[in-house]
This record gives C-alpha cells, structure tokens and sequence, in this order.
C-alpha cells in the first residue's frame, strides 16, 4: 500500500470511492460539493492523504481547514470529515494509518487541535485513536406550534419542503454595517470562549456558496444601525418543520428579546413548527428560548489536542461556543 498527497486530479476518483463505501446518504457527493469544502473554503485547502493499491484508489481521509478565536488568540484547527475505505480492503488498518499520519503532519504544521462530529459507528475508533468525548452539542428550542408538532410525531407525517422567504444570504452581507457587526460579535463571544472568527467572505462561503442546502438569512435594524443578523435553514423532521438558526450575530447593545421575536417572527413566516439553535451562543440567553441540555437532539462533538500550548478543555463547551453552522453538513 502507498500513501500519497491527494492531487487535483484524483478528485473524481476521491467522489467515487466516497460513494462505493458509503453511499450518498443525507447529502449528495459530487465534485463540487468536495471543492466547495476542501479546495474553496476560506480557512485554507484541506490536507488529503490517499491509500493506492498499485493503480486503485483505496483509501481516503480528509482534514477540513478551520479558525477559533479566544481573546486576541487565535487557533488553527481542522475538522476530521471524509474518509473512506474500499469494500475490498475493509480491515487492513487503512483508516487509522491515514488519519494518524495526518494528526502526525498537523503536529508537525502547527495545528492547534482536531475536532468532528463521529457516528456511533465511528466514535469507538477515534477515541483509541487519542480523540476525546466532548459532550453533545447544546441546542436551543421553541416549538412555535405544538400541537402540530404532536401531531407531526403521532402520523408520523413528513413535512412539507416548501422555498425560503427570507433575504438572500448575498444581499444581507451587502449592508455596510456587516463588518462592524461581526467584529463587535465575535470580540463579544471570544472574550469567554473559542468562536469562529466569521467574515464576509467566510460566511459567503458557507451560506450562499454552499451546493447542498439552501439558506436564507434575517435582520434586525434601528435606524441605519444594524443590530443583528441571523443565517438560517428549512429542515424537514418527525415533529415537523425545524427553523435552525446556524449562525447569529447580535450587536453589543441589542436587545435580547428583540433578537428572539425577529427569529420568531421569521420562523413564523417560513411557516416553521419549531426553532433551533446552539446553547452555545449566549445571544440567545433570557431570550425567551428553552435550552434542552439532555435531549438526544444535538450532534455528539470529539476532540484531540495537537498543539502543547492548547491548554484549554474543549469538553463540555465550557471554553468553546461553536454554533450549529460551524457543525453541521460537514
């Protein structure tokens, strides 16, 4: 078996391994979504290592590039995501020898930690590996229309998939208080916590440029201040129609509970039975949200620190606020 640095060549090879061993599950696998994340995405290009067999493809493991902020510091990470191993050669060690050898070069590069989001499957094999429970991510939610949730889960009725009515997320960063807003929020939220230092174009990136999932996004203003921004999509689910809000982004002195009646109220116009969003970001906090710690509804996170001066514990998201935009889809 030889081991090689993935080249811009294999990619269509890369994709069609990705489906032999694991089908096309909740999303598709194209060669556009895999530039989208691993050639395109603002943090940096993804590490790929390769596992050949003489001429055939038989192993595929992928680091994403990402960013987190704390204070004035600021962390290089990577997110463990696609990785794949031949039906034929299941059992030979192919797995743990790529992703071990790219923990090696992220030592070696400097990278500060890795994180993911592992199946139950999964999760066995990347805590030998020296990986860590980090806990489930906590989720906010308001049910916005119960009975219909009840009823949802009762029938079991599939919801209906219906277009977004909010602003495009393109026409919303447009507005030139964008800048100032983000920077106010993230100095915010880093001053406790790691937080994804978002910019425009990382977050035209992951929500307009994205070929998987459409999202929309919602303000709130006063006079020509703006006051907060949310990014948010349409996810069918037993209990019905879920607005998740993936990343929000709140001016210091914004009202909590004018944030929490725009969502509503777009919530409401998208026709959504319920809304959620990551217990992480304290925007949310008082405003009206029930946060549901013990709910099997968030995504079980797992760490593993690189770097010898990252001191902080990333377990139970007490020092780490990611929101559920910087999880999910990846």
């Amino acid at each position: 078996m030889e081991i090689t640095t993935a080249q811009e060549q294999d990619i269509p090879l890369i994709v069609a391994l990705l489906k032999k061993s694991l089908g096309e599950s909740l999303l598709p696998k194209s060669v556009n979504y895999w530039r989208w994340k691993h050639i395109d995405n603002p943090f940096g290009a993804s590490p790929v290592l390769l596992a050949w067999e003489g001429n055939q493809l038989i192993g595929v493991r992928a680091f994403m590039r990402w960013r987190w902020q704390h204070g004035a510091r600021q962390a290089e990470a990577v997110r463990a995501v696609d990785t794949a191993t031949h039906p034929d050669h299941q059992g030979k060690g192919i797995f743990k020898k790529l992703t071990l050898a790219l923990v090696d070069q992220g030592k070696a590069q400097g990278w500060n930690f890795v994180f993911n989001t592992p199946n139950n499957n999964s999760m066995p094999g990347y805590l030998k590996m020296g990986w860590k429970d980090a806990g489930k991510l906590p989720i906010h939610v308001q049910a916005l229309r119960p009975v219909s949730m009840v009823l949802n889960a009762a029938l079991k009725r599939k919801a209906a998939d219906h277009g977004l009515q909010g602003t495009p997320v393109a026409e919303i960063l447009q507005h030139a208080g964008v800048p100032v807003l983000l920077q106010q929020t993230i100095q915010q939220q880093a001053a406790a916590a790691w937080v994804t230092p978002h910019t425009r174009e990382s977050l035209l990136w992951r929500y307009q440029a994205v070929p998987v999932v459409k999202y929309a996004a919602c303000s709130l203003t006063q006079g020509n201040d703006l006051q907060a921004v949310a990014f948010y999509r349409l996810k069918p689910s037993r209990a019905g129609v879920e607005f998740r809000v993936a990343d929000l982004f709140t001016a210091p002195g914004a009202s909590r509970q004018a944030v929490a009646r725009m969502l509503r109220d777009q919530a409401r116009a998208e026709q959504a039975d319920y809304l959620t969003a990551s217990g992480c970001q304290n925007q949310y906090t008082g405003a009206g949200l029930l946060r549901l710690r013990n709910l099997k509804i968030g995504p079980i996170v797992t760490t593993r620190t690189l770097a010898t001066d990252m001191t902080e514990d990333l377990t139970g998201f007490r020092s780490w606020s990611p929101s559920l935009g910087d999880l999910e889809l990846f």
